[in-house]
């Protein structure tokens, strides 16, 4: 059986007897800006939809230079605050027709860099990122390669670039804050990845909270852990922060918050009797748990809006001498009876 030819706009444009040119504004999401009328506009996508009209990526990077992809390097897809923030991201960039292509690095440089390197072959157009410590370097390089990216939810101080954050230091001294209003003294932190400048920011302002509030920032209550986010040494450390009678406790990702809880229960800690407990990150599962939980809400749409709008800008209008984009979000707060 031979096999059916693909259709072409030069075959859609001859089916309504209309030049190729008018087909491709409207198949590109040009009809509004070339004056194509919504009647014809959609006469093109009905018949472009009847003749099965499947668009050639490759055929159309090769003329326009361009793919219609963008890159999104996270840490960890698993992670919900990643995951949410991916839909997000998704969802906006197919507002300015991009398509997106995700990649874990497992907060390791050396992944980071090798899906740079894959991706960079896949000739996308551009890099939304999550970088690793010590990333340094790869980011340099796009740099110099004139390479569009925005950094997301880290901040490089030898490295100056676009980035699309949150106010750390003030999240945490607002979480911390409430903590103390809950007439909580022997407040705790439990960190991840201090090497990196966000989560350094969330610890001082927590730390200074205390301070201005008139209590004593007790070194013992401030835990440091890595990334993996072993359960063990959660454990571990809860099981310190208790013993040095902590009465409070901010999480400052919702993936130690998970395991934090379940480590609170198996160690017989109430919520909120004995400890008043707020998280980084607000997750479905908050709301339905034995003590709903409070937390600190990232404005995550927003912060995909700002990351695929900064890209776009750079693929679609080039960088030119244009000072970098430091864009700074508030967050929210839900309280729930945890710390209410």
């Amino acid at each position: 059986m031979p096999k059916k030819k693909k259709s072409t706009i030069k075959d859609i444009a001859e089916a309504l007897g209309v030049s190729k040119s008018l087909v491709s504004f409207v198949l590109n999401g040009k009809a509004k800006e070339k004056r194509v009328s919504d009647g014809m506009a959609e006469k093109v996508l009905d018949m472009a939809k009847t003749m099965n009209y499947k668009v050639n990526y490759m055929a159309k990077s090769l003329r326009t230079g361009k793919s219609q992809t963008i890159a999104l390097i996270i840490a960890d897809i698993s992670n919900p605050f990643f995951a949410k923030f991916a839909r997000f991201l998704e969802n906006e960039a197919s507002k300015h027709n991009y398509k997106v292509i995700i990649a874990n690095s497992d907060e390791k440089k050396e992944k980071f860099k090798a899906e740079i390197d894959l991706l960079r072959n896949r000739q996308v157009d551009g890099f939304i990122l999550t970088p690793p410590i010590g990333s340094e370097k790869e980011l340099l390089d796009l740099k110099n390669q004139k390479i569009p990216f925005v950094v997301v939810d880290r901040s490089f101080e030898s490295v100056e670039s676009h980035t699309v954050i949150i106010n750390n230091y003030k999240a945490g001294y607002s979480a911390t804050e409430r903590l103390i209003k809950n007439n909580r003294k022997n407040i705790a932190i439990l960190n991840v990845n201090n090497q990196l400048v966000t989560m350094q920011q969330r610890v001082e302002g927590f730390q200074d909270a205390l301070t201005k509030n008139g209590l004593i920032v007790n070194q013992a209550l401030i835990k440091q852990l890595q990334f993996s986010h072993d359960k063990d040494l959660i454990k571990e450390a809860i099981e310190e922060i208790l013993t040095a009678g902590a009465d409070g406790l901010l999480f400052t990702t919702g993936k130690l918050t998970v395991l934090g809880l379940e480590c609170l229960k198996e160690l017989g800690a109430r919520i909120p009797e004995d400890i008043s407990v707020i998280s980084f990150d607000d997750m479905d599962a908050y709301r339905i748990a034995y003590t709903p939980i409070s937390a600190v809400v990232q404005p995550l749409e927003d912060m995909s809006r700002e990351a695929i709008k900064t890209l776009v800008d750079q693929i679609e209008g080039g960088q030119g001498n244009d000072p970098f984009r430091k864009i700074m979000l508030d967050v929210n707060f839900i309280y729930r009876e945890s710390c209410i």
